[in-house]
């Protein structure tokens, strides 16, 4: 999309900028719009309160300033729902630390975060790199192949379903309904596709209901045995582990297949990358990974609510107002990066907000960079090249980012 500067100005300018790559293709690049916001606009009001950021120092102050927090923003748009498919949803979702403050999220999250130490999840990568290696000799040979399907997601679903505890025979059904249950999330998922993303979370809700009471009865050494154990110290309530299972689910089922997905996008787009992944000495993996992640962040929009009268980018909020940070441009910020649309695996600017920020920061951010660590390491060291093959599809929408079909081959 080009954008002439002096074709339109003012606020309605960059609502209009805003608005019109949200509702762009999904296969549109959002990268001139971003360019047009910092430039014109980076701090703006929309026609209905909304604050919109797109620098760097901005987005990366509302997600941590204690004065927002989540309220409304995210499931304003299921008031459509009819009564027997949103009550369930807002029930589960009022007890989702991601959409909880404190002291509720503290609550919540500290049980949780003991199963996402860096130590614990340095304890998953052996299998972690087991599973890369036996998926990557089975996809190896130079036939067709889609990204997606056949490695990102059985990969992100088969790490965190290992860490749950999920059975093997049920990970499947739950990868299939993970994506959809995250568009319950999406402001911009079409009306008519709601139903059927709220009947997902509730069939995601009933899954773990099922497999808290199983493990509650028999614990095992997963994450959902030592949040089960969580009810009876009266730490966690029933309806708060379901959630905190179905949240660390989608973050492998969803989140993480995007992760895989943009960052194999980024390096098959921008000729040479892969070539110098190969060549990168493994101290300076770690900065491929943030710069993947920097590129293209598998979550765009992450909005906050005023929970109390404060002041961010220069502009005064009253509570309940909404405050949107754009990840996606905020990483693409000029004043922040040097060159930040060039694609530099080496890059050493610090870490991106693609997994968020403050209290609310991903929990899964430290498993997320190491499988993608662990990814881009094994194809190096297996002499694996992976080639486009077609012509890629972005999932629909310009919040949660990343792909349906990513064909590709792979050849050693």
């Amino acid at each position: 999309m080009s954008i002439r500067p002096d074709a339109i100005t003012g606020n309605a300018a960059a609502e209009q900028v805003f608005l019109g790559f949200l509702d762009s293709p999904a296969d549109d690049e959002p990268i001139a719009q971003y360019h047009w916001l910092h430039e014109h606009a980076p701090v703006f009001m929309t026609t209905t309160g909304m604050v919109v950021l797109t620098r760097y120092d901005d987005v990366d102050l509302a997600l941590r300033h204690r004065a927002l927090g989540r309220g409304d923003e995210s499931v304003q748009h299921l008031t459509d729902l009819p009564p027997q498919l949103v009550e369930p949803v807002m029930a589960l979702w009022k007890r989702t630390m991601v959409f909880a403050n404190p002291p509720l999220h503290t609550r919540m999250r500290r049980p949780v975060a003991a199963a996402f130490t860096p130590r614990h999840v340095e304890e998953l990568r052996a299998r972690i790199v087991t599973r890369i290696e036996r998926l990557l000799d089975e996809l190896t040979g130079g036939s067709e192949v889609d990204w997606v399907r056949a490695f990102a997601s059985p990969l992100g679903t088969g790490v965190v379903g290992d860490m749950l505890g999920v059975p093997e025979p049920d990970r499947p059904e739950l990868a299939r309904l993970s994506p959809e249950s995250m568009k319950v999330f999406d402001p911009m998922t079409a009306s008519t596709d709601l139903p059927a993303a709220a009947e997902a979370v509730i069939d995601m809700a009933d899954y773990f209901g099922d497999l808290v009471d199983d493990r509650r009865r028999d614990p095992g050494p997963d994450v959902v045995s030592r949040l089960a154990g969580a009810l009876d110290d009266g730490s966690l309530e029933r309806i708060e582990v379901v959630a905190a299972s179905a949240n660390l689910l989608n973050a492998g089922s969803d989140t993480l297949v995007n992760l895989l997905s943009n960052a194999m996008y980024a390096l098959l787009t921008n000729p040479g990358q892969l070539d110098a992944l190969r060549d990168l000495p493994p101290a300076l993996l770690p900065r491929a990974v943030e710069e993947l992640a920097r590129w293209d962040p598998p979550l765009n929009l992450n909005p906050r609510t005023a929970l109390e009268p404060c002041t961010i980018a220069g502009v005064d909020l009253t509570p309940g107002q909404i405050v949107i940070g754009v990840q996606g441009a905020a990483n693409r910020d000029p004043s922040h990066y040097t060159d930040p649309d060039r694609l530099d695996l080496a890059r050493d600017e610090g870490p991106s907000l693609s997994f968020g920020g403050g209290v609310h920061y991903c929990l899964g951010a430290h498993l997320g960079r190491l499988v993608l660590g662990e990814v881009l390491r094994v194809l190096g060291a297996t002499g694996t090249t992976v080639a486009a093959a077609g012509t890629a599809r972005r999932r629909p929408g310009h919040n949660l980012r990343g792909f349906q079909y990513l064909p590709v081959t792979l050849t050693r």
